[in-house]
């Protein structure tokens, strides 16, 4: 096929399908008809002579090619919002998405405030958000959002990143009101004997403060701390504090919010143990840096969080 014959609208399509992995979930976010989807995908597989989706017995898989493209294809989306909305950007006016990735206790501290006001300047701007845990960088650098929230540093070898603070990051120990530490006075050695919740976000294999155990010479290879329980994300943690002895460190908006459950409560964490990283920053890659719409979002961050001594 001629690259003069693409119409455009197919590579948005495409774009949509290697994110979803999905006809129908696509069909609705795009509007459109099933059978509409599936005649695209048809023929953006002819276009580079590849299935681009292979179907599985629980849905799609990217090829290796799909694999290969899906950046350069979101370059490409990118690059024509950014000339399309140059010198005309108009926040009352914009219809189209922000996709932003975050975990949990960002995205709720943080973007209640942002979406109010994007509400009252952009109501047709739809926010997107994401907060599945995973590596935090991923769908930056893929281009599948335009932010992300995190505490977190990016790999090294990525040179494309840019970055403001929007948030302090502190952490407090969530407990059942029962707990035999409850009312006590808190140190590394009491809280050694106890049992802990592992958050395991990106698959870390240690709790966020065992290494501080360590510096402190009171864990080493054979003397782990107790972590009986293994999660993937903080949702279900006060429950589990609620009716077990298992203690939870975690964000302190989130831990405090919980504790609007009576049985519940939060205790500070041991300076000994305090994490060293403290600040989130809202992440964002150099192919949005001058999009007009993006340097909007930004400018709103900054009008809200930036100077503030927000925690997340």
């Amino acid at each position: 096929m001629n690259i003069a014959q693409i119409d455009l609208n197919l590579l948005f399509i495409l774009k949509h399908l290697l994110e979803e992995k999905h006809v129908s979930n696509t069909a609705m976010a795009l509007n459109m008809s099933q059978s509409g989807v599936s005649r695209a995908l048809q023929k953006m597989r002819i276009f580079f002579d590849d299935e681009l989706l292979v179907r599985k017995k629980y849905g799609y898989e990217l090829t290796p090619k799909a694999e290969s493209v899906k950046y350069d294809i979101n370059n490409v989306i990118a690059s024509l919002e950014k000339l399309a909305h140059k010198q005309s950007f108009d926040p009352s006016n914009v219809n189209s998405t922000v996709k932003i990735y975050g975990l949990l206790p960002q995205i709720n501290t943080l973007m209640p405030k942002v979406i109010a006001k994007i509400r009252q300047q952009a109501p047709n701007l739809v926010v997107s958000l994401d907060s599945v845990p995973k590596r935090h960088f991923e769908a930056l650098v893929a281009g599948d959002v335009h932010f992300a929230l995190s505490s977190h540093q990016p790999p090294s070898s990525e040179q494309n990143i840019y970055r403001m603070v929007v948030a302090k990051r502190t952490f407090r120990l969530l407990m059942n009101r029962e707990h035999p530490l409850a009312t006590q006075e808190l140190t590394p050695e009491k809280l050694a004997d106890y049992h802990f919740g592992q958050v395991s976000l990106q698959g870390e294999k240690r709790l966020s403060f065992e290494h501080k155990y360590q510096e402190l010479g009171l864990a080493n290879k054979k003397r782990r701390l107790s972590a009986p329980v293994e999660l993937s994300n903080f949702s279900s943690a006060p429950s589990i504090a609620a009716e077990t002895d298992i203690i939870f460190h975690l964000p302190t908006p989130f831990a405090e919010s919980a504790c609007q459950d009576p049985r519940l409560v939060t205790r500070e964490v041991p300076a000994e143990l305090q994490l060293d990283f403290q600040e989130v920053y809202l992440y964002w890659h150099k192919r949005f840096h001058d999009d007009p719409m993006c340097e909007w979002v930004r400018d709103i961050f900054k009008e809200l969080y930036v100077g503030e001594d927000t925690l997340a």
